[in-house]
């Protein structure tokens, strides 16, 4: 799914009104239009129940609050009540032209701004309607928005933004200060970077994207820096088998793990290889790991140094969990630049990288760190990864020349200038071994002709779905093991196959 920063949508809406002959009120038209069908369908019972509080910014947001003020009416709400946030002196001209037309209509309006202790009737709403800042906000919350934002949502009822919830940065996911916490945000044309990253997916609930009129070529043409991965991409992805297929037309994996104390680490990726379907998994380590596959006996193992364990000219391999952060680690890693497997690199082989400076790495390669780990790879502190981690992960990527899965909460995969948020997982994740099985997830799409990008968005939304499915399930988000998921592999992925997910 394209998403736009702020930056973009300005350039959309630019495009649109020069080169295509639109005009804002037309956009703004449709916007509001759209969105009160949109209201309309949701939340019919609140709309009888009582009042609608409709709460205005001066700006276009503002204006696409009026005409959905507008419709509402005409569909024959009338306990509407439009609230307004700033003197007409300081309204843009388009939120001038609709207002005229709500006073024209008979719509009950209050200026907030001369009578400030009428805020307090937002309360006795049974729908409220944000439409105060959308995406344009430029400054700190303060005065009278802050105080509104505040009532907003102290008030026990369903809230629908326009656009954006007021105060979220669109574009990094942070809320530094008052943001409205929405039931729903209607967001226009695309949807922003900012709604599935950090702080963006507490604040904007649900989410409906409304095709206003911006043209397609428009949209292609300059929202093309970042894209979310979700359920439907991930089934189109995920490879097929057919019925008279065999072992060897589903790839040989070599996941290259383990040692003394960490033997667990090996077994969890080799094990979920197999789970998303490869045809062979070879576990090798620098001491043959054989005692301990009690749990999985169709593992294959060998030591690295076998010869034959690098025969194949059809591999995909893993490196790294459990391994060691040592001299013999970095020197498999430089042997393996000069084949042309892909490679996937995570936990002691990321370390080892940093340690010995092997970047760059082969361009087709997988790095996965999670943020610790990044920052000793760009040399940022965990706070400002965590501030702008599109950014981060697109450093990442920079640095080491490869695809980089930025892994946390919502990881960010990052190539060639373009960071791809993975709309799915939660905080169950938070424990040791989870990243081992997502590491042996994306080996086994590797082996199976998967391309790097779609194998690692593949895998890190099946990762992360399973995470969200433990806990709506009823599950504690602190119960989860690694070999839960690994467990849970085989029926999310056939739900998925099938479309049987909700």
């Amino acid at each position: 799914m394209r998403l736009a920063t702020v930056e973009q949508c300005r350039k959309i809406e630019e495009e649109s009104i020069q080169s295509y002959e639109l005009t804002g009120e037309i956009l703004m038209e449709s916007a509001g239009a759209l969105a009160a069908r949109e209201v309309d369908q949701s939340f019919y019972p609140e709309l009888k129940k009582g009042m609608t509080a409709i709460v205005c910014g001066p700006g276009n947001n503002g204006g696409d609050g009026l005409v959905l003020a507008r419709h509402l009416h005409s569909a024959g709400y009338r306990n509407i009540t439009v609230y307004t946030l700033a003197d007409e002196s300081e309204s843009s001209e388009l939120f001038k032209k609709q207002f005229i037309r709500v006073e024209a209509q008979g719509i009950k309006w209050v200026n907030l701004v001369e009578t400030p202790e009428k805020l307090e009737q937002i309360r006795s709403a049974s729908l409220i309607v944000d439409a105060i800042f959308g995406i344009g906000l430029s400054r700190k919350v303060e005065g009278l928005f802050l105080k509104a934002i505040e009532i907003i949502n102290s008030a026990k009822v369903p809230i629908v933004s326009l656009d954006c919830p007021s105060g979220l940065g669109c574009d990094r996911g942070i809320a530094e200060g008052a943001v409205v916490k929405a039931t729903m945000t209607v967001t226009f044309g695309l949807a922003k970077p900012g709604f599935f990253i950090a702080d963006g997916p507490i604040y904007v609930g649900r989410l409906r994207v409304l095709p206003i009129g911006f043209p397609h070529e428009a949209l292609r043409s300059l929202a093309t820096t970042h894209f979310c991965f979700n359920e439907k991409l991930a089934r189109r992805y995920l490879p097929k088998r057919g019925v008279r297929s065999n072992k060897s037309d589903h790839g040989r994996v070599v996941v290259v793990a383990g040692r003394e104390g960490m033997w667990g680490a090996g077994l969890l990726c080799a094990s979920s290889a197999y789970r998303v379907g490869a045809g062979y998994v070879t576990w090798a380590s620098f001491e043959v790991p054989s005692e301990h596959l009690i749990e999985a006996p169709e593992i294959l193992t060998s030591h690295v140094d076998d010869p034959e364990l690098w025969k194949s000219s059809d591999l995909a391999v893993a490196v790294g969990p459990g391994l060691g952060v040592t001299e013999e680690t970095a020197k498999l890693i430089e042997s393996l630049k000069e084949k042309d497997f892909p490679v996937v690199l995570d936990a002691d082989a990321i370390s080892a990288c940093v340690k010995f400076d092997l970047f760059p790495l082969p361009s087709h390669w997988i790095l996965t760190p999670h943020t610790g780990e990044l920052s000793r790879i760009i040399g940022k502190s965990i706070g400002e990864i965590e501030s702008d981690r599109y950014l981060a992960a697109l450093l990442g990527s920079e640095r080491t020349g490869c695809h980089l899965l930025l892994k946390g909460y919502r990881s960010v995969l990052a190539y060639q200038h373009r960071a791809m948020v993975i709309n799915s997982g939660n905080s169950a994740l938070a424990k040791a071994g989870t990243g081992d099985v997502l590491t042996g997830m994306i080996a086994g799409l590797l082996a199976q002709k998967v391309e790097p990008i779609q194998a690692t968005a593949t895998a890190s939304y099946i990762h992360g779905r399973m995470a969200d499915e433990w806990v709506r399930s009823g599950h504690d988000r602190r119960s989860l093991n690694a070999s839960d998921l690994r467990n849970h592999l085989p029926t999310l992925m056939s739900r998925l196959a099938t479309g049987a997910i909700v």
